[in-house]
């Protein structure tokens, strides 16, 4: 997040956060002032997911399955904290 201070008007753009920590990324700070305008960049918005460690787990599981039987993974990543 970033804040810019134009013409007396306070600006906040946060790009897309999250505020849970992950193994990559910490948690989105809420800033100590409050902006005049607010750009936020959301990916999911509202979305519900299941916890971390139930997506990370499934996912391997596939990963292991597919390897293990002689499979190749490609595996396509498209944003921050999604890749690493």
């Amino acid at each position: 997040m970033f804040m810019a201070d134009i013409a007396c008007v306070r600006v906040l753009y946060t790009g897309d956060y999250s505020r849970e920590e992950d193994c990559h990324l910490c948690a989105a700070e809420i800033p100590q002032f409050s902006p005049d305008i607010c750009v936020i960049e959301s990916t999911y918005a509202v979305q519900l997911h299941q916890p971390w460690n139930v997506r990370e787990k499934r996912f391997t599981d596939v990963i292991h399955s597919t390897i293990s039987q002689g499979g190749r993974v490609l595996i396509p990543a498209f944003a921050l904290g999604r890749a690493q």
